[in-house]
């Protein structure tokens, strides 16, 4: 009996999930999010669950009708990153975002489904913040200027990032020497390409009579090669979009 219970809420909770895939990219392909998330820039977490406007968007009716006992904070932190995530995304019309989408659902090439993997993205998201800038992103290829393997990938480093280095390394243009110290921390973010080169020295007779006199060294050496870093492809992509916006 109690192993049949573990199998009915097994289902269940795949049901459940299949059902929230299903009403994201609803909403993501057939919905006009322009008149109904268009005004909510600075919503604020309580008021989504009792706004009768932003119930219209699928995704959030799904999540909330999920939940016959109430929405616990998680819950309202997810569906806050689901709507801030909905925001860039108002101007792109249903047309474009139809089309775009189901482009990539219908290729052989992707097993996960759009919406599907934008949810798994944003679940990933330590907050809202990020889960906008990942959305700016998407509008990006939603408006063709980068393929989705290049959406995947910057994605793939921002949900992993905090507000504090992303700003940093907006702010600094990707102005950095080569040398590996000057990249701190952000060198396992993915913004940077780690290469090496054979370590030369090279040394140089400064045996003349001024050195001779003054007692100085007689050789002169320099080392050159070692470790160095680079902006990242990526990295670069992530400058591009967002130097514009800040």
């Amino acid at each position: 009996m109690e192993k049949g219970i573990i199998a009915t809420n097994v289902c269940l909770k795949i049901m459940k999930s299949k059902l929230v895939f299903q009403s994201f990219e609803e909403t993501l392909k057939d919905t006009n999010l322009k008149n109904i998330v268009g005004d909510y820039s600075e919503v604020l977490i309580d008021s989504l669950i009792d706004d009768e406007l932003l119930k219209e968007i699928p995704i959030v009716r799904t999540i909330i009708n999920s939940f016959k006992f109430g929405i616990n904070i998680k819950d309202r932190l997810f569906l806050r990153k689901i709507v801030s995530f909905l925001l860039p995304l108002t101007d792109v019309s249903e047309k474009n975002r139809k089309e775009i989408i189901e482009s990539i659902d219908d290729s052989r090439k992707y097993r996960i489904r759009v919406g599907e993997k934008l949810l798994y993205i944003i679940d990933s998201c330590d907050d809202y913040e990020v889960a906008e800038l990942i959305s700016i992103v998407f509008r990006q290829y939603l408006e063709k200027n980068i393929s989705y393997e290049e959406f995947l990938q910057v994605s793939s480093i921002l949900k992993d990032m905090n507000m504090i280095d992303f700003e940093t390394f907006i702010k600094s243009e990707g102005n950095i020497s080569n040398d590996i110290n000057d990249v701190g921390h952000l060198i396992h973010t993915g913004l940077y390409n780690i290469y090496y080169e054979p370590i030369y020295v090279n040394v140089a007779d400064e045996d003349d009579r001024k050195t001779l006199i003054e007692g100085g060294n007689k050789y002169k050496s320099d080392v050159d090669g070692g470790i160095y870093v680079n902006i990242s492809h990526t990295g670069e992509i992530i400058l591009k979009i967002f130097k514009k916006i800040k």
